[in-house]
């Protein structure tokens, strides 16, 4: 368990905390909150074959939309469906 906890902190340092200047608490918890639902929603692990831990099923349609997590550092990316320009009778 020991070398899953290091790289788990490895990465939250490399990826996330090594490019911020911590000023207070709060802003600690509010950097460490988004970083951890990032890496468990969104974020592809090495360790389960560049799989998403909670699942994702990436569309194939529509335009790309970039959504920018602590303050722009990371983005993820989606799609967002087409809609019709006429509403189903």
């Amino acid at each position: 368990m020991n070398a899953i906890a290091e790289r788990f902190v490895g990465t939250l340092r490399r990826d996330c905390l090594d490019w911020f200047v911590i000023l207070s608490e709060a802003q600690l918890k509010n950097i460490l909150t988004q970083f951890i639902r990032y890496y468990n929603t969104e974020r592809p692990h090495q360790g389960i074959n560049y799989q998403v831990p909670k699942g994702f099923a990436a569309q194939t349609e529509g335009d790309i939309i970039s959504t920018p997590i602590l303050g722009g550092l990371i983005h993820t990316y989606s799609r967002v469906r087409p809609t019709s320009a006429f509403l189903p009778a």
